[in-house]
């Protein structure tokens, strides 16, 4: 996962089960082929996501790789057969074309190298193999995360906290993909204004100043009550790109040449 700092990478990322309702969970099933094969997520962290999927996709092989030790060694307690290996996303440890599904989840956006790190996503995965991405796009204008960088206030929440240092755009995205070869099959989003101030907010219960927030019993019923209309914020304007900060993105590696 990048540059993460030291403290970050002993941090245990991705333990448990995504739930099935999840919107990135469905998203990312949806361009899972029924048809079993070799699937690999890249900064898999203790392998939450790829776990879930393989529950629902029987007879995949499944493979992971992240930067943090202490996350991998917590997915090997699970009792999913997963093969877990200590890899940077900018050098994949795989033979080319050796996976027919890679799966991208919240870690783009922690790479200094995006654009290596696609490439080699797109080598490992076999001619006609799908890839689905999901990213944060924190530079998108008419975001909340957009409006506070302009207004430089709290700006650089997420870089602290959550180790996010890139800033896309949707069209970044889009280009990014294409020049890794990639052909884009779906796209489509989520976390609009309402995840927005979610989200937000759940960062900045990490600053010193605001930790009371946490046991504010008002604040928390206003953040629940904020992720079940978030939830359905996303599954209502999936196609609208306008002041949606995630990219869901589906594509394939073309076959020819």
């Amino acid at each position: 996962m990048g540059v993460f700092t030291r403290t970050r990478l002993d941090l245990v990322w991705g333990g448990g089960y995504v739930h099935p309702l999840n919107i990135a969970f469905r998203r990312a099933l949806a361009w899972v082929p029924p048809e079993p094969g070799r699937m690999l997520e890249v900064g898999c962290g203790a392998g939450r996501f790829l776990r879930t999927v393989g529950r629902r996709r029987p007879g995949w092989e499944l493979h992971g790789c992240d930067l943090s030790l202490v996350s991998l060694k917590a997915g090997r307690t699970f009792p999913e057969p997963v093969e877990y290996v200590l890899a940077d996303a900018h050098n994949l440890p795989y033979r080319d074309a050796s996976f027919d599904f890679v799966l991208m989840v919240d870690v783009l956006e922690h790479l200094p190298g995006p654009e290596a790190a696609l490439a080699e996503a797109f080598r490992v995965l076999r001619p006609g193999g799908r890839f689905h991405l999901l990213v944060p796009c924190e530079g998108q204008p008419l975001t909340l995360y957009w409006l506070t960088d302009r207004l430089k206030v709290g700006a650089d929440l997420k870089e602290r906290h959550g180790g996010h240092i890139q800033r896309f755009t949707h069209a970044d995205i889009l280009r990014l993909l294409a020049g890794a070869g990639f052909r884009v099959q779906d796209v489509r989003y989520s976390m609009h204004p309402v995840g927005q101030l979610k989200d937000l907010l759940f960062y900045l219960e990490r600053e010193g100043w605001a930790r009371w927030l946490r046991g504010n019993f008002l604040f928390r019923a206003f953040v629940r009550v904020l992720w079940v209309l978030a939830h359905l914020e996303s599954t209502l304007l999936g196609r609208v790109p306008l002041a949606a900060v995630v990219m869901h993105v589906s594509a394939e590696r073309p076959k020819g040449p």
